[in-house]
């Protein structure tokens, strides 16, 4: 007899060792990689410009070395000709750009905007990734790549125009663990535009893979919004590195595949928990159940636990009607057990309600929201929308406005209003961000993002 929802998320938790053994990177971090703190007690690095690189660009602040921490004090659309590369220990604390915040696209170039490869240790939050074609042909357009990367947390992402993935982990000839992307929108990946293989409109690839004996696992997937694409929604692959957990997410209009589980590489142990998976204008009838499970390697277990889902085809629109979780395939290698995870999910029902206001690159009060993220929402809402070619066709980049930064007359990055208020802070005065005056056990800077992040 199968167990409730909450009474497999228990056991499943029993399991794990307690996140809580380390402090989370922030107040409700979730997943396999809420303990990216790696960047702890470093530099505070103030992004002055909007350039591709030079001093006081993004660039130059992700691509340096050291614990860091990049605080914007400018907002608009930086347009890059090559990839940023995250290196290791780095939070780049997108909330607190003023204004309408921050938005990455491609000039002209072949690779997606940021990449976070060979590196440890890295938060990204609040920023707003949409590449466009960058005006080649390219197989390499992702609006987030990780590869060959330990203890990453990716959250509040807006990310939309990429023509290969949407969001891709991959790892060649070494191990890729230990990564979250939770509360993001990935939307409106470009179909025919610009890709090699033609039609090529992708959700997600985890765990993709080149070179000898790579190592995937412990990965989560959670609160996320997948909105037109072709498929990969998401496409998992995974190794004995550990489980993936796949939570609270929804997946809508995709044209032909929501969900893809492969054995490609090794063991793959995939908990599918709580998510809803609706159709949309796009779909097809090949879009007819929530997973699919593709076996080809003799010898490698692949197993899915998969509780409290639901998925839907909405026929023109229309009345919903229940289609299988699970396809033939995927029943054979249902799982008695749930993996190791590390979050309780809510009830799928709830998912259309609690979701969307915290979806994506969005302040509490509603800070950096723009139109087209507006967009995505209203498609959801409304069963509107398709799977596009080019960005106009969803309305194009949204214009982020300039805003000046808070007031700061000491230099210290820590804003003038927030050192008021803050026992033992002053803002006539340069002070240690990492010092606790109030003694409640949190920096000064810490609570500081927290407070912009409406962080729990």
């Amino acid at each position: 007899m199968r167990r409730p929802l909450a009474l497999a998320c228990a056991a499943a938790l029993a399991l794990m060792p307690a996140l809580a053994a380390a402090r989370p990177a922030f107040p409700g971090a979730v997943g396999f990689g809420a303990e990216a703190g790696g960047w702890r007690g470093g530099r505070l690095i103030a992004v002055t410009s909007l350039a591709d690189k030079g001093a006081g660009t993004l660039r130059a602040c992700a691509e340096a070395t050291g614990p860091r921490v990049c605080i914007f004090r400018v907002a608009g659309t930086i347009t890059l000709s090559r990839p940023i590369m995250l290196r290791s220990n780095v939070y780049v604390a997108g909330q607190t750009a003023p204004g309408g915040g921050i938005q990455l696209r491609l000039g002209r170039s072949d690779h997606g905007p940021l990449v976070v490869k060979d590196a440890e240790d890295v938060v990204i939050r609040f920023l707003k990734l949409r590449p466009g074609t960058g005006g080649m042909v390219s197989a390499n357009i992702d609006a987030l790549t990780v590869e060959n990367a330990r203890r990453v947390y990716a959250g509040n992402l807006s990310m939309a125009f990429a023509s290969d993935e949407t969001f891709n982990i991959h790892v060649s000839g070494a191990t890729a663990s230990d990564i979250t992307l939770a509360d993001s929108i990935l939307a409106y990946s470009l179909d025919r535009a610009n890709h090699p293989d033609g039609a090529h409109s992708k959700g997600a690839l985890i765990c993709s893979d080149e070179g000898r004996n790579p190592q995937c696992g412990r990965i989560s997937l959670i609160r996320n919004l997948f909105a037109h694409h072709r498929d990969r929604n998401p496409d998992v692959k995974a190794t004995a590195a550990g489980p993936v957990e796949i939570a609270n997410n929804i997946f809508y209009d995709p044209i032909s595949q929501f969900g893809e589980f492969y054995d490609l590489l090794g063991e793959a142990r995939i908990a599918y928990v709580g998510n809803l998976a609706l159709t949309g204008q796009s779909s097809t009838p090949r879009a007819g159940t929530a997973v699919e499970v593709i076996a080809k390697i003799g010898g490698n277990p692949i197993s899915v636990w998969e509780e409290g889902n639901l998925a839907f085809r909405q026929k023109d629109c229309g009345p919903r009607h229940a289609i299988p979780i699970l396809d033939g395939p995927a029943l054979v290698h249902r799982a008695p057990l749930p993996p190791p995870m590390t979050v309780t999910p809510v009830a799928a029902n709830t998912l259309e309600r609690v979701l969307p206001a915290r979806l994506g690159d969005v302040l509490p009060g509603g800070g950096h929201r723009d139109a087209l993220d507006r967009r995505v929402l209203n498609d959801l809402a409304r069963c509107e929308g398709r799977v596009i070619d080019q960005p106009d066709q969803a309305g194009g980049w949204p214009p982020i406005a300039p805003a000046p930064p808070p007031p700061d007359q000491d230099g210290d990055l820590l804003p003038d209003d927030f050192e008021r208020s803050h026992p033992g802070l002053r803002p006539d005065r340069a002070d240690n961000p990492w010092a606790d005056p109030d003694g409640d056990g949190i920096p000064a800077v810490e609570a500081w993002l927290a407070g912009l992040a409406g962080d729990r």
